[in-house]
C-alpha cells in the first residue's frame, strides 16, 4: 500500500510538474513573440535573473529532483543560445585561432578606416601585372598549376605566421604534398623546353638544308627554354604578392569588421588610380608599355575593344566570390578552394589546343 501511495504521489507530481512546464512554455512563447514584434531582445542580465528566480520557486515546490535537474538543463541550454544571439559573432572561421591571433593583429586596429583597402590593393596590383607577365614566359595551364599549388601552401604559412592560426598535422602534411607537386610540375615544364632546345639543329650544322623559317622557330625555342625560369620567379613573386593581399583582406574584414563590398570597391577604386600614375609617367620610359600601340591597336580592332569591356566585368564577378569566400571563411580556405580553377583552365585549354 506504501509503495503504490507512493508512486500515485510521484505521478501526480510528474502532472504537475508538466502542466507547470506546458504552461511556462506558452508563457515564454507568448513573451518571445511579443518581444519580436517590438524588435527587443532581452539582455543577458535579465536572463540570468529570470532563470535564478524560476529555479529558486521550482525549488520550494514538491517536484523530484530528477525533474528539477531535466529542466534545469533544459532553461540552461536556453539561456545560452539566446547569449549567443545576443552576442555579436565575428565575421570568418575561428578555426585554429588563439588569443595570440588578436595581439598579433592588434595594428590593423590604428590604420585609419579608408586607408585599409590601400594595403591589399597595392598587392593586388603588383601580383596582377607580375601574373599576366608570367603568361609570356609559361604556358597558362602550366602556370595556372604553379600558381594555384604556391598560393596554397604560403597561404598556410601566412596563416601560421602572420595570423597565429594553429594548423594541425593533417594540414601541414597536405602542404607538403602540394609543394612536392609544385616542385615536380615545374621540373616537368623545364625539362620539356630542354629537349625541345636539344632537338633543334645547331646554326653551323647542315645550314644550306635549314630554311629562313627554321632558323627562326629555332631562335624562338631557345629563347623560350632560356625564359622560363623568368617565368617561374614571376610566378614565385606573384604568388606571395597574391597571398598577402588575401591575409590582409582577411584582417581588415574579420578583425575590425569592415565590410566586404567596400573593401572590394575601394580595391578597386585604389588600385586604378596608383595604376594609372605607374602607367601614365614610367609606361614608355621602362619599356612597361607602348601605350600609343595599344591605343593604335585598339582603335583597329573592334574585337580587342570588347574584349576590354568584357574583361573587367569577368573580374568583378571574381572579385566578389573570392571577397565574400574571405568574409566567411579565411585566405587559407579561400585557396584551397582556388584550386578548382586548375581544373576549369585545363579543360578549357585541352578543348582548345
Amino acid at each position: 500500500e506504501t509503495s503504490i501511495e507512493l508512486s500515485s504521489n510521484c505521478s501526480n507530481d510528474v502532472e504537475l510538474a508538466q502542466q507547470r512546464e506546458t504552461k511556462e512554455q506558452s508563457s515564454c512563447e507568448e513573451a518571445s513573440g511579443d518581444a519580436a514584434q517590438e524588435n527587443f531582445l532581452p539582455t543577458n542580465k535579465q536572463l540570468d535573473t529570470t532563470a535564478t528566480d524560476q529555479l529558486s520557486s521550482l525549488q520550494d515546490s514538491s517536484i523530484p529532483t530528477s525533474i528539477l535537474s531535466e529542466m534545469y538543463k533544459s532553461i540552461h541550454t536556453s539561456i545560452s543560445l539566446l547569449k549567443n544571439n545576443n552576442d555579436e559573432m565575428p565575421n570568418g572561421s575561428n578555426h585554429g585561432l588563439t588569443p595570440q591571433s588578436a595581439e598579433r593583429i592588434r595594428w590593423a586596429h590604428d590604420i585609419p578606416y579608408y586607408v585599409r583597402p590601400a594595403i591589399p590593393a597595392l598587392f593586388n596590383l603588383l601580383n596582377s601585372a607580375l601574373r599576366w607577365a608570367s603568361l609570356l614566359y609559361i604556358d597558362a595551364s602550366v602556370a595556372e598549376m604553379l600558381i594555384s599549388g604556391l598560393e596554397l601552401t604560403l597561404s598556410v604559412v601566412a596563416a601560421r605566421v602572420i595570423r597565429k592560426r594553429m594548423v594541425s598535422r593533417s594540414r601541414w602534411v597536405g602542404v607538403v604534398i602540394v609543394a612536392v607537386g609544385v616542385v615536380v610540375i615545374e621540373r616537368a615544364n623545364n625539362w620539356k623546353h630542354q629537349r625541345q632546345v636539344e632537338e633543334q639543329p645547331d646554326d653551323g650544322v647542315e645550314a644550306s638544308s635549314i630554311n629562313e623559317d627554321d632558323n627562326n622557330n629555332s631562335d624562338v625555342t631557345r629563347s623560350s627554354a632560356q625564359n622560363v625560369t623568368i617565368g617561374v620567379i614571376l610566378i614565385i613573386l606573384q604568388s606571395i604578392l597574391s597571398v598577402l593581399q588575401d591575409i590582409g583582406e582577411e584582417i581588415f574584414m574579420q578583425a575590425t569588421t569592415f565590410p566586404a563590398m567596400m573593401m572590394l570597391g575601394m580595391e578597386g577604386l585604389y588600385g586604378f588610380v596608383i595604376g594609372l600614375i605607374i602607367y601614365a609617367t614610367i609606361g614608355n620610359k621602362f619599356g612597361i608599355e607602348d601605350i600609343d600601340d595599344t591605343i593604335s591597336m585598339l582603335m583597329n580592332n573592334a574585337t580587342l575593344r570588347w574584349w576590354l569591356l568584357g574583361l573587367p566585368f569577368l573580374f568583378l564577378l571574381t572579385g566578389i566570390f573570392n571577397i565574400k569566400a574571405t568574409e566567411v571563411t579565411s585566405a587559407m580556405t579561400r585557396n584551397v578552394w582556388k584550386n578548382l580553377r586548375t581544373v576549369l583552365v585545363w579543360s578549357i585549354a585541352l578543348c582548345i589546343f
